[in-house]
């Protein structure tokens, strides 16, 4: 099983997993193709897949914090991007 799989793995885990941290979302999203873009205002988490050339697709929230983990409805947003993206069915 590839490091992708083990994350997407974990990701659709049932119960939904409260130990998914904002690190292996960075690689999930990472080996997805998708690419983290830093900077603007707080402490959102910006990722952006590119389809063609003039497209892309955007998924974006903020920050867990004080902790390091994700929240159950970011999980359900990284899912819901990820089956719009072609990398879910």
């Amino acid at each position: 099983m590839s490091g992708k799989e083990k994350l997407l793995a974990k990701l659709l885990a049932k119960p939904m997993p409260k130990d998914f941290t904002k690190q292996q979302l960075d690689s999930l999203m990472s080996k997805c193709g998708c690419i983290k873009m830093a900077g603007g205002r707080g402490s959102s988490i910006k990722y952006i897949y590119r389809i063609n050339a003039h497209t892309t697709k955007k998924l974006i929230f903020d920050e867990p914090h004080p902790g390091n983990n994700l929240y159950s409805y970011q999980i359900e947003k990284v899912i819901e991007f990820l089956k719009s993206i072609g990398q879910l069915d």
